[in-house]
C-alpha cells in the first residue's frame, strides 16, 4: 500500500503526494494527477495499477495551497468543483516539475518519467507537457484545454490525449478545436471514444467504459514505455 511523503515546493514550502512502489521496479516513474476530487481512492487505485506495472507514481495534491489534505468522494461534487475553480494552474504546474525531479532523482538520471492527469489533471497535465521536465504526457478527458492552445501548440514533448465522443464538460467542438491545433505535431496523438462520457476510465464507477478504459490504458502503457502509436481521430 502507498504512502503520503513531503516534497519541498519551489517557494521552499512543502506539500504532500501518494506514493506508489512497485514490487519489480522498471525503472520508470509517472506522476499521476487526480480530477477535482484530488488524492481520493480511486486515483490511489490508479497509481497502484501504475507500480503494478513496475512504474513508481506519485500522486501530488493539487489543492495543499487552499485546503491541504482535502480529498473527496464522487458523492461531495460540491466542495470538489469548488476548490477545482480556486486552483492556481501555473503553480499546480510548477508542483509536476518537482514531482517530476524528484521521480528522476530516486530512479536516476537515465529514468523516462511521465505525467498522466484526468479532467483537470488532464489539463495540467498538458501544460507540463510543455513546461515541466517529462518525457511523455497523457491527458484523459483534459478539461478547458481550448483556453491553452496556443501554448500546447508549443508541445514537443509525446503526447495522447483521450477524449468520449459523449462528454458534457468536453464538448466534441473543443475537442475538434483542441485536435485541429495540435494536428501538425508529429508525437501528438488524439483518440476520441465512441459512447464514452467524461469519467469513461473510472473503473467501478457509474460512468465506467471498460472497451475505451482498456483501449486507452494499452495506448498510455505504449507511450509511457517510449513507443509510438499510430495517428488516429475517433476509435476504440
Amino acid at each position: 500500500m502507498g504512502t503520503f511523503i513531503s516534497l519541498a515546493a519551489a517557494d521552499c514550502r512543502s506539500f504532500e503526494a501518494f506514493l506508489e512502489t512497485p514490487a519489480t521496479p522498471n525503472g520508470r516513474g509517472v506522476v499521476v494527477l487526480p480530477e477535482v476530487y484530488n488524492v481520493n481512492q480511486w486515483v490511489r487505485g490508479v497509481a497502484r495499477r501504475y507500480a503494478d506495472h513496475g512504474y513508481t507514481a506519485l500522486v501530488p495534491d493539487l489543492f495543499w495551497r487552499q485546503a491541504p489534505g482535502c480529498h473527496y468522494d464522487y458523492d461531495q461534487p460540491g466542495p470538489a468543483r469548488a476548490q477545482g475553480e480556486a486552483v492556481d494552474v501555473d503553480a499546480v504546474v510548477g508542483d509536476v516539475t518537482v514531482a517530476a525531479r524528484w521521480l528522476r532523482g530516486t530512479l536516476g538520471d537515465g529514468a523516462r518519467v511521465g505525467v498522466v492527469g484526468y479532467c483537470l489533471g488532464g489539463r495540467l497535465a498538458m501544460l507540463a507537457g510543455v513546461r515541466a521536465p517529462v518525457d511523455a504526457v497523457v491527458s484523459y478527458y483534459g478539461v478547458q484545454l481550448d483556453r491553452h492552445l496556443d501554448e500546447l501548440a508549443a508541445l514537443r514533448t509525446p503526447a495522447l490525449l483521450h477524449f468520449g465522443d459523449q462528454d458534457p464538460w468536453v464538448p466534441n467542438a473543443v475537442v475538434s478545436a483542441v485536435s485541429a491545433r495540435l494536428a501538425g505535431l508529429p508525437d501528438v496523438r488524439c483518440h476520441v471514444y465512441p459512447g464514452a462520457g467524461h469519467g469513461f476510465d473510472r473503473t467501478g464507477l457509474p460512468n465506467h467504459h471498460p472497451e475505451a478504459a482498456e483501449a486507452a490504458w494499452q495506448r498510455t502503457l505504449a507511450l509511457l514505455d517510449g513507443q509510438r502509436s499510430p495517428r488516429a481521430d475517433r476509435s476504440v
